[in-house]
């Protein structure tokens, strides 16, 4: 037994010998749950490549946010400009069929006046008022109304414009005698003024006036 044992020695060290010989090496023993410093550094290179490639990939990605936030921001833009734009030109093209409509308004009430005036009763006259009253019903429907009211009250220049000043010693400077052509409003909006004849000053209070200042 014991010289079993010593022959298979003998054999290991022969072994080991012939392989020294012919430049074999050995690993050294590792004990385990150690790695190899070689490899280690090559776990950490990976591990910093990584975490550069997804601080990358973060920044790229915000990048893309922001670009599609300043795209949305742009049509959000855009879409307020062309409603705008939009809503601007159904308010210019809506005044300009009132004006046109108000100017067949008048020719209407023109001729109702007339009619009316006249000591024979026609159907023309009957006609008239039925196209007059229909088209001011229409008018009402959309918010446009006939300013009320204005003969007898102060001169307003918001509402109205003068088209001769008159001397009427019956009435206060100033205060609207008649109407000569209706004014109009569309909601608070003035859409057309009122054409007035506004009483004067007076011509004896002129003319003390004048006096005075002699």
């Amino acid at each position: 037994m014991m010289n079993g044992i010593r022959s298979y020695v003998a054999g290991e060290e022969r072994g080991t010998d012939r392989a020294e010989e012919e430049g074999v090496q050995f690993a050294p023993d590792v004990p385990a749950g150690v790695v190899p410093e070689h490899e280690e550094g090559g776990e950490g290179e990976a591990v910093r490549m990584l975490g550069s490639r997804v601080r990358e990939l973060q920044q790229e990605v915000e990048r893309l946010n922001s670009a599609v936030h300043e795209e949305q921001m742009l049509r959000i833009r855009e879409q307020a400009t062309l409603q705008r734009d939009k809503s601007a030109f159904e308010a210019r093209t809506k005044l300009a069929l009132f004006l046109d409509l108000l100017a067949v308004v008048d020719s209407f009430d023109q001729l109702v006046k007339h009619g009316e005036g006249s000591p024979d009763d026609s159907s023309l006259l009957v006609g008239s008022q039925a196209v007059l009253g229909q088209l001011n019903q229409f008018l009402a429907r959309n918010g446009v109304h006939k300013l009320e009211a204005l003969e007898g009250s102060v001169y307003d220049s918001s509402t109205s414009e003068i088209a001769r000043v008159v001397t009427d010693s019956g009435t206060q400077a100033n205060t609207v005698i008649r109407v000569l052509r209706d004014g109009y409003k569309l909601g608070e909006i003035l859409l057309r003024p009122a054409m007035v004849d506004v009483a004067s000053e007076p011509q004896d209070t002129v003319e003390t006036i004048e006096h005075g200042e002699d």
